[in-house]
């Protein structure tokens, strides 16, 4: 297993609208195609790669939450060695697969209880079991679980024109092996 680059950092917002104006036109980081969530949020891109993923939350993000909620590295390889070694290490993880584009993600906690994505392809087959390990590694977990507590808004709730409007941008190309 690899890591090959940083691929991206997820930031929760209850302002979407303002956030991605700010990334756009302040730092020309485009708004450009999303995978079809459930929530709300914007995808901004930096020369082809979406670099800024903004998700709405459904409240402002409280001081002694965390607003980077991670960030996300891709990877080659094997994802069952890369989930073999998390359990060998103790490191808590769960995964999600996006099946729209190939993918599925492990989320790590580090020892601080931060989050970190790291991104594998997918031939849908992968072991989607967690992993909990130790009384000291479930609570690295809880850690991150507190920091991460404010829920992103549903799409069907959201009144953000960008989360609106981001069918219209379509989805990214599914990741290759």
């Amino acid at each position: 297993m690899t890591m090959n680059w940083l691929d991206h950092v997820n930031i929760r917002t209850a302002r979407l609208d303002e956030m991605s104006e700010f990334y756009e036109k302040v730092l020309g980081l485009k708004r450009g195609k999303r995978p079809p969530f459930e929530f709300g949020g914007a995808w901004h891109y930096c020369k082809g790669r979406a670099i800024v993923h903004l998700v709405e939350s459904t409240k402002h993000i409280p001081a002694n939450e965390a607003q980077v909620e991670h960030f996300a590295l891709r990877s080659t390889g094997s994802i069952k060695r890369f989930q073999s070694k998390l359990r060998k290490h103790d490191a808590p993880h769960y995964m999600v697969p996006i099946e729209s584009i190939n993918m599925c993600q492990v989320n790590v906690f580090d020892p601080d209880g931060n989050k970190i994505e790291v991104q594998f392809h997918s031939d849908g087959k992968e072991s989607l079991e967690p992993f909990y390990g130790s009384a000291k590694a479930k609570k690295r977990l809880q850690k991150g679980e507190k920091l991460n507590a404010t829920p992103p808004l549903r799409l069907s709730k959201s009144k953000s024109k960008i989360a609106k409007s981001n069918n219209k941008l379509g989805n990214p190309k599914p990741i290759k092996l």
